[in-house]
């Protein structure tokens, strides 16, 4: 069934090169140690290669490396360059770097790929002893029977990769739950779907619970057959009913279950039997995964306490990271925001926790059960760019600060030039980058694409979980810091304890996002702090078929957002969500993908006084298009809509000197131009052609003639948008 081991080395290395962005170290500088497959511990460590008798050479290990790094500091501060070589290297533990590992305010010490190679690590471990299943096995399918080999397996694990990348576990087709009593832990089942097998704790439930914008993926406890009731060992972040806004959409499946090993490449693992099966897809070794961190940079963490000290100055350039293995929520978890992640959790395969001034460049991370990056707790100056993200069970790039209170130490990083495509495909949630908890960044330069939900977040803690219990935000609190609250919290209460305040998310260029998920954005901001700027950014072709909401989204609560100088460009359902006293400005909205909606500008929550909705142009070629939408009160005559909050309406922003032109309805902006001026806004603005230079092929750049530019509408370049070739 199986080549031999030796095929092993092209499964691991097999990647893509048209990345292109990987700078390697200098290559005219001759590095302290080297690393190499061919090297060994008991070596040196300063020759390149091993010399010709075979004393002497490279170290075989990072670690090794790493602990003469640790003795060279003690007698030389300067820069110090550890050279990695072509190959594979196979992890059994994390590689831990601590406070002894820190560079000085004057000197860096830089893991690198030797210049032109290509380092690999990986915690994959090859199954073998694969032999075809002759017997029959209960409960397998027919077209299955004659293809499934079989192996016995020591370990467990929740992915399996080929040479192709992840192996789908068996899985069964998407089913509805049956109405009941539905729980966070307690599922109604129809009769059939779920059986009370030998190994029921090894099954997991795939559970999209009562929400589009969320997977939850849930051993099982117990299944009765007979009461039609099953029962998770661990929660989901909302009870099991069926999605709300998307009622004939089915939600739940059930993995790891020889009935649904039904395709080419599906596997199901027995852990008491210890036996694993599969469908094979092709002829290469078949890994499994033993670690979720492949590298963690760690300094000494005040975690209750109000000062950290942080591991400084120290990179990682030019490095590969494969196979780390998918996370599983634990019962003492913290949720971010919906569950979309968890607080402080060891799911990343490179981790820095307690960093300052410490950087992961021009790095490929691909085929792996979790997430890529993560900056947790104390993270302060440091910088993610250039590295090429795909394929991932998990997100790209989480910044993770403390949770509300005093201690506000993640911070003033730079998140640049990264390619981030292809994540979340375990965990469909997961966005391209997530900052949570973590102010005054710049986020530019990226390019993300192909997400199954929201491409960016910028979130916080809503003032609603400051009075609630359980797993999702509540438990990131620092109650210890935060005095004394009302009984009803505020958001002016919990504003001076969110941090996630003043970003620059500038220059993104994000597509193809929400092509599973329901309810998402391409930019997405919640519950952070003031001052955060989202601005040049080309959102464009979210053309995914689910519910999706806006290509930028301010959402409930959120106040002191500048949203200005985008391109958004067919994208579905929306082009602006806008809530409270955030401003749009200086924007172009073109062809929004309706139905659904065709919303140009979305207000959904007042009051909206200081709101700025200024020379914006939306523009659009689709009868069903409605530049301006608002909603409806809730009852004739409230100032509430059906939700309770206060009406948001245009007129009591600052709106002005926008342009509405329908090429298919020219009179639609004039008939909007009339209602609004009715109200005292929109005095100056026009519903004219704006004249771009060839809006049919995507080219916005305005004419010496707009009309826009004499409104005061001021260019911007998009050709700085977007990745920066090196």
């Amino acid at each position: 069934m199986l080549k031999s081991i030796f095929a092993i080395v092209f499964l691991i290395a097999g990647i893509s090169f048209s990345h292109g962005q990987i700078t390697q170290a200098d290559q005219t500088k001759k590095a302290d140690f080297y690393v190499s497959p061919t090297g060994s511990d008991n070596w040196s460590g300063t020759l390149s290669e091993p010399n010709a008798l075979g004393t002497d050479g490279p170290f075989a290990t990072l670690e090794a490396a790493r602990d003469a790094v640790r003795e060279l500091k003690k007698s030389a501060d300067k820069d110090i360059l550890v050279l990695v070589r072509n190959g594979i290297y196979i992890l059994r533990e994390t590689i831990v770097f601590g406070l002894e590992d820190s560079g000085t305010e004057n000197a860096s010490i830089t893991y690198a790929a030797y210049p032109g190679e290509q380092p690999i690590f990986s915690s994959g471990q090859e199954i073998t002893g694969w032999t075809k299943v002759t017997q029959d096995l209960p409960g397998l399918p027919s077209r299955a029977k004659g293809q499934v080999y079989v192996a016995n397996v020591s370990n467990t694990f929740k992915t399996l990769y080929d040479d192709e990348g992840l192996l789908p576990r068996a899985q069964s087709k998407a089913f509805f739950p049956e109405e009941g009593n539905n729980g966070k832990n307690r599922l109604h089942f129809p009769k059939g779907k779920l059986k009370n097998w030998s190994n029921v704790t090894d099954v997991e439930i795939i559970a999209r619970p009562h929400h589009a914008w969320i997977v939850n993926i849930l051993p099982l406890k117990s299944v009765d057959e007979n009461t039609g009731i099953a029962t998770t060992s661990l929660d989901a972040t909302y009870a099991m009913n069926r999605l709300h806004f998307l009622q004939e959409t089915p939600n739940i499946w059930v993995e790891n279950v020889l009935e649904e090993l039904d395709e080419q490449g599906e596997w199901v693992l027995n852990s008491k039997t210890n036996k694993v099966y599969l469908w094979p897809r092709n002829e290469s070794p078949v890994l499994a995964p033993t670690l979720l961190e492949l590298i963690r940079v760690e300094g000494k963490i005040d975690k209750k306490g109000p000062k950290d000290i942080p591991v400084r100055n120290l990179h990682f350039v030019g490095l590969t990271f494969k196979h780390g293995e998918r996370y599983t929520l634990d019962p003492d978890d913290a949720g971010l925001q919906h569950d979309w992640d968890m607080f402080d959790k060891d799911n990343a395969l490179v981790r820095f926790r307690g960093t300052e001034n410490c950087s992961i460049k021009d790095s490929h991370f691909l085929h792996s059960g979790s997430g890529a990056i993560r900056v947790d707790l104390h993270g302060i100056n440091n910088e993610i760019s250039g590295n090429h993200i795909e394929h991932m069970g998990g997100g790209g790039i989480l910044l993770c600060g403390y949770g509300p209170g005093t201690k506000d130490v993640n911070k003033n990083n730079l998140v640049f030039n990264n390619h981030i495509h292809h994540v979340g495909e375990i965990y469909w949630h997961s966005p391209g980058i997530f900052l949570w908890q973590s102010g005054e960044n710049r986020v530019a330069n990226n390019l993300i694409h192909h997400t199954d939900y929201t491409g960016l977040i910028l979130s916080g803690c809503m003032s609603h979980f400051f009075m609630r219990k359980g797993r999702e935000l509540t438990r990131t609190i620092r109650w210890n810091e935060l005095g004394h609250l009302p009984k009803e919290v505020t958001r002016q209460d919990v504003l001076p304890y969110l941090h996630t305040h003043d970003n620059i998310v500038e220059y993104n260029d994000i597509h193809h996002g929400m092509l599973r998920m329901g309810d998402g954005n391409a930019i997405y901001i919640r519950a952070s702090g003031e001052g955060n700027i989202i601005r040049r950014n080309y959102i464009h072709d979210m053309v995914g078929e689910t519910l999706m909401q806006a290509a930028i989204r301010t959402d409930g609560g959120q106040t002191g957002t500048l949203i200005a100088e985008n391109l958004i460009y067919k994208c579905t359902s929306q082009g602006i969500l806008l809530k409270l006293n955030n401003k749009a400005e200086n924007n172009i909205v073109a062809e929004v993908i309706a139905p659904p909606r065709g919303y140009y500008l979305s207000v959904r929550e007042g009051p909206m006084t200081g709101a700025s909705i200024q020379r914006n142009i939306f523009y659009s070629t689709n009868e069903v298009t409605e530049f301006i939408n608002e909603l409806p009160p809730g009852k004739e005559g409230s100032t509430e809509d059906r939700r309770g909050r206060v009406l948001a309406r245009v007129m009591d922003a600052d709106t002005d000197h926008n342009i509405y032109f329908n090429k298919a309805i020219p009179e639609m902006g004039k008939e909007l131009l009339k209602k609004n001026r009715s109200n005292g806004v929109d005095i100056n603005s026009m519903a004219v052609d704006p004249l771009f230079v060839d809006p049919e092929n995507g080219d916005f750049r305005l004419r010496a003639e707009s009309p826009a530019l004499k409104m005061g509408f001021v260019p911007f370049d998009m050709s700085k948008v977007g990745l920066i070739k090196k």
